[in-house]
């Protein structure tokens, strides 16, 4: 369980990387470099979830009704993607081999263990396998039921429209089921521009947690829907909510309840993907309630971006804590190799690539030095800037950030993934990060100009 995110990515690595008839059917494949597999978003996600599925089964292995249930279901979603039951039999034999290396570490494989774990693998396969041979012959019905007029919500495909009552069944049910706004007011102390994100958050749950009743209650009737929705809007306008935190709040809403959704055993792929997507369509649909005089600006960091940042800055910042500044550069060396990063057309030489690896191996201490500051200070980028200067001034290299944002954020995504808290969002939000760090020190600035 110290292990999960490795054995999950792991795991898919190999079988993209060795057997031919999965790499087919994994969206985004195939033929794209190795550094970009281990980096990509659904990759990671994947990783997370088959080792939380895993979690589940164990932790319910006499309860045969749940396991029931959840094989039909796990079946219901991989039949969806295009991945059939009958391509899971290598599963098992996978998830030994990435499994093995760990345990033989720690002095603890045993033939009996991999008996045991291939057994497991294969009794799930053979009753996902009758669940797929069950669901197939009520395939008329299911056809039938397609047509229902509740499917009609957004004039959408039909994957959106799977989404949008996704996102309401467990957006509703997570709020009914734990106590949500308790937990949100752990924030309550974080402020940004103003904004209690406590409150704000507690604020716009509470409106979200009634449009989706909307959809729910008037399923059939779009019209209706938009006129709701549009109407939450101007309730939201005028109780002083800007309009450009609409977009934000969804996503700061979606990172702080992500870890206590991971924790409780109930995130995958396919809630993730529920409440982005409700999400972005509230927004859309409550902007109509606004007025439309103004051009919205794109300014870094929005407030977003503010809280990802200061609050996955502490999980990274307990992480490196708890294992020692010369294990976390051990870490950051082995993602620093920049012939992993480097383009393949550009025409840089084997000697110069291993010169600059060198270069930003050095740098792991410094860059969290740096971002302690740089983090504290967001988000007056005035202050943000007046770090970088010093840096640029105190310390050679440091052009090298641009680089070193990707061999971060490759280095920090296990601390945030084995809680839950990692997300596209967040990789982005701190891409953002070095790539305005990097600007202030290309545009060579200094006090005197």
């Amino acid at each position: 369980e110290e292990h999960v995110t490795r054995v999950g990515v792991d795991f898919f690595l190999d079988m993209i990387n060795n057997h031919e008839e999965i790499k087919v059917v994994f969206r985004q494949m195939p033929n794209i470099p190795v550094y970009e597999v281990k980096a990509n978003e659904d990759l990671n996600r994947h990783g997370m979830y088959v080792l939380g599925a895993i979690k589940k089964i164990v932790s319910k292995i006499d309860d045969t009704e749940y396991l029931e249930k959840l094989f039909d279901d796990l079946s219901d979603k991989h039949r969806r993607i295009g991945v059939e039951a009958s391509g899971m039999d290598i599963f098992g034999k996978v998830f030994c081999k990435v499994m093995r290396p760990i345990l033989l570490e720690k002095k603890k494989w045993k033939p009996e263990i991999k008996d045991s774990w291939m057994t497991f693998f294969n009794s799930i396969v053979k009753v996902m396998k009758k669940s797929e041979t069950k669901t197939e012959n009520q395939n008329d019905l299911d056809d039938s039921d397609k047509n229902d007029l509740r499917h009609q919500v957004f004039k959408r495909n039909t994957y959106d429209r799977h989404l949008i009552e996704v996102g309401c069944d467990t957006f509703t049910q997570l709020f009914a089921r734990y106590p949500m706004m308790d937990y949100i007011s752990e924030y309550d102390h974080l402020e940004v521009e103003g904004v209690c994100i406590g409150e704000a958050l507690r604020s716009h749950a509470i409106a979200i947690g009634s449009v989706v009743a909307e959809i729910q209650e008037h399923a059939g009737n779009p019209e209706r829907i938009r006129m709701s929705l549009a109407q939450a809007g101007q309730r939201r306008y005028l109780e002083g909510v800007e309009r450009q935190q609409l977009d934000m709040l969804g996503p700061v809403l979606a990172h702080v309840i992500r870890p206590l959704v991971w924790e409780k055993g109930l995130w995958s792929i396919e809630v993730e993907k529920a409440w982005t997507h409700l999400f972005d369509i509230v927004a859309c649909l409550m902007k109509l309630g606004y007025p439309q005089e103004f051009e919205e600006e794109e300014v870094f960091p929005n407030m977003a971006e503010i809280v990802i940042l200061k609050d996955t800055w502490s999980v990274i910042g307990r992480q490196v804590k708890s294992i020692g500044m010369e294990a976390f550069e051990k870490l950051f060396s082995l993602n620093s190799d920049m012939s992993l990063y480097l383009p393949a057309c550009q025409d840089v030489g084997q000697d110069e690539t291993t010169k600059l690896s060198d270069k930003v191996k050095a740098h792991a201490k410094l860059t969290i030095e740096t971002l302690e500051q740089v983090v504290a200070a967001i988000p007056d980028m005035t202050e943000v800037f007046n770090v970088m200067t010093r840096l640029r001034k105190e310390h050679i290299g440091t052009g090298l950030i641009e680089v070193i944002g990707p061999v971060f954020c490759n280095t920090t995504r296990h601390f945030l993934l084995i809680q839950g808290r990692w997300s596209l969002d967040v990789e982005r939000a701190w891409l953002a990060l070095f790539g305005e760090m990097s600007a202030m020190i290309r545009a060579g600035y200094l006090p005197d100009t």
